[in-house]
């Protein structure tokens, strides 16, 4: 029979073995949450937006980097459509690599172009945990390629500009010489004219045929011109704007367009051209009123940043189509009827903001409206 002692020592033994197994489950327990915590830190310093996504498109993880880029809190994504956090979206976005990745079991790479609060993504889906079992999830690794697309295109349009910009100005000189002739011949023939003459009215409409044919030379010489930037001068750009508008007032008159002007006080100067930044405003100012033809409401915004002073022109007019707006700064393409214009208005204002070391956007919603985006190096105060 055990004694009173005896039952002590084995109870104390099982109390010494309990506790020792609870120091290690507590060691453990430290051990993962040290892991996870390292887990974390390591998720959250990647700089680009990664997110665990299920096959079902709810997002299961996201680090610190796609909180910013979703503008949201990461505890408001969790549970949610990827496509609907991201895009704003009801249906997934074309072109999203994560089914690709799931069926195919392996990585798929594609880029997401927009689609993303207005920014080019290049979007890489690694399925997740992988391995032979068909993955129920994947992590999205996301990078911006907003400014390396923008970059591209750029460089692709100036490579164009620029070898249309030198047949441009070949035929143009190739041209003047004759229609100069043509023009005064015809001007001389109106003058012996008498009222009544038949022919009269054919010359009349010779020498405004000629007088068009002019004006496209003289804009195919002035796009294939550059700046010697020697009239370079410190402007205000807010008093060059408000110049600019008694330009467009008979079309405002005609068209019954409403101009609102929001001109920001105190905004930094910009060195440039006076004659040839008014002509790209008075060009952008002249197609938006050209886009609304039943009346609407035209805005002049000015405002910067730290780099920019930066126009906006904006519209309520018949807006572009996505197929036109990537071509809208091509020379000769425009979508006004014959005859109405050359397509060389925005190339010209391309040019120009380029001479200047600035960028122009456009953003356009057919059947919404159009903003005209202008950014010019701003002048930095010395201090």
């Amino acid at each position: 029979m055990p004694t009173k002692s005896t039952n002590n020592n084995k109870g104390n033994a099982r109390g010494n073995q309990f506790e020792k197994r609870l120091t290690e489950l507590q060691q453990l327990l430290q051990v993962i949450e040290r892991a996870k915590q390292m887990w974390q830190a390591t998720f959250d310093a990647i700089r680009d937006p990664v997110v665990i996504i299920s096959d079902d498109f709810d997002i299961e993880r996201a680090n610190i980097a796609t909180s910013a880029t979703a503008k949201a809190d990461i505890k408001e994504m969790i549970g949610k459509k990827c496509y609907k956090v991201f895009a704003g979206s009801t249906k997934v976005c074309d072109g999203c690599p994560l089914p690709e990745a799931l069926d195919n079991n392996k990585v798929s790479v594609s880029k997401l172009g927009n689609q993303i609060h207005k920014c080019d993504f290049e979007a890489s889906a690694y399925p997740y945990p992988g391995g032979e079992v068909k993955s129920k999830a994947a992590v999205l690794h996301y990078r911006d390629i907003t400014q390396e697309h923008r970059l591209q295109q750029e460089l692709i349009q100036q490579e164009k500009m620029a070898a249309i910009g030198m047949l441009a100005g070949g035929v143009a000189h190739e041209i003047n010489n004759p229609l100069g002739g043509i023009l005064a011949f015809t001007q001389l023939i109106i003058r012996e004219l008498k009222d009544g003459d038949p022919l009269l009215t054919d010359m009349e409409e010779i020498e405004r045929a000629a007088v068009r044919c002019k004006k496209i030379v003289a804009d195919l010489l002035d796009f294939s011109r550059a700046s010697s930037g020697k009239d370079r001068q410190t402007l205000n750009m807010n008093l060059l704007v408000e110049k600019v508008v008694p330009f467009i007032k008979t079309e405002l008159r005609s068209l019954n367009i409403e101009l609102s002007l929001e001109l920001k006080q105190g905004l930094p100067s910009v060195f440039g051209d006076a004659n040839r930044l008014q002509q790209v405003f008075l060009n952008l100012l002249t197609n938006s009123c050209h886009a609304m033809t039943r009346g609407g409401k035209l805005i002049v915004r000015t405002s910067a940043d730290p780099n920019y002073f930066i126009v906006e022109v904006e519209d309520n007019g018949h807006g572009i189509s996505k197929e036109n707006v990537s071509r809208i700064f091509d020379p000769f393409f425009t979508t006004k009827q014959p005859g109405k214009g050359t397509g060389l208005g925005l190339s010209v204002s391309y040019r120009i903001v380029k001479e200047h070391d600035g960028v122009i956007e456009v953003e356009s919603k057919e059947g919404e409206g159009t903003k005209f985006i202008v950014k010019l190096p701003a002048i930095k105060e010395a201090g």
